[in-house]
């Protein structure tokens, strides 16, 4: 039953911003990161492990058809990895995790248009896990949850010597979900095999999953597009059925931006 809701909650993320209509433009920006992640997850070993880490992001947003021009939609899509190392061992630890996420924003045109606020709210879809042979009982942890998400934007154009840029500030902040969490010392065998459940779906909010999503960016037009440079933050860690878990990723962001008019 866990399986479908989860692949029915999947399904309805990707659904998200369908409603919209058609002649409506798109602004769509894939970013590329490179930078260092830490690593922690308790269940294989109590330290944090770092190393460089990578990623690859696509953002949509565009108006809903309802709202009097001021709502739009967004999609998001990302994939991050590391390749980490022990502080003491010289033990190894690959990490990854998938994201998509679907909402909507209230936009304020502000200082005659320059300046956007927008807020809004996020659902968000999430997997991943840790690989290495550290561990005495298994040499990986996945990760699987859901959650909503508040998801606020600013953003300033500017011109610089007639040609304009913009500089923007994105936070997704996750305030309520479910999560998969295995007991310390609990086998996939056990679960899986066994049936030997025990809470391993956990509610989470920030008192016990404090999570963040932070791109700070930079945009200036070159050609038909827009190049977009800056800072990328992903936060995902919890502290669920007394293991401790954190992904903590730093990067340098670099990638395009391009606006699609839809035809009728």
């Amino acid at each position: 039953m866990r399986r479908i809701f989860l692949f029915r909650l999947l399904l309805a993320l990707l659904s998200l911003p369908l409603p919209l209509a058609l002649g409506a433009q798109v602004q769509r920006t894939t970013l590329f990161g490179i930078g260092g992640a830490s690593v922690l997850d308790t269940y294989l070993t109590p330290f944090s492990y770092s190393g460089p880490s990578g990623s690859v992001s696509l953002t949509t947003e565009r108006p809903a058809h309802w709202g009097g021009g001021h709502v739009s939609t967004m999609g998001h899509f990302s994939l991050c990895g590391a390749y980490t190392e022990s502080p003491v061992s010289g033990a190894h630890i690959w990490d990854g995790e998938l994201n998509l996420a679907g909402g909507w924003h209230r936009n304020w045109h502000l200082c005659d248009g320059r300046l956007r606020l927008a807020a809004g709210g996020l659902m968000e879809c999430f997997t991943g896990g840790s690989y290495g042979a550290v561990g005495g009982n298994n040499p990986g942890q996945a990760r699987l949850g859901a959650d909503v998400a508040a998801s606020g934007i600013a953003a300033y154009r500017f011109n610089v010597k007639a040609s304009p840029w913009e500089a923007a500030l994105r936070v997704d902040v996750p305030l309520l979900g479910l999560q998969f969490a295995q007991q310390y010392g609990e086998s996939y065998y056990e679960l899986f095999h066994l049936g030997h459940t025990d809470r391993n779906l956990r509610l989470t909010a920030p008192w016990n999953a404090p999570s963040l999503r932070l791109q700070a960016t930079l945009s200036l037009p070159v050609r038909h597009s827009r190049l977009t440079f800056g800072y990328g933050a992903e936060v995902r860690q919890s502290a669920l059925n007394g293991l401790r878990q954190h992904g903590w990723y730093n990067q340098f962001l670099i990638g395009f931006s391009r606006t699609i008019s839809l035809l009728r």
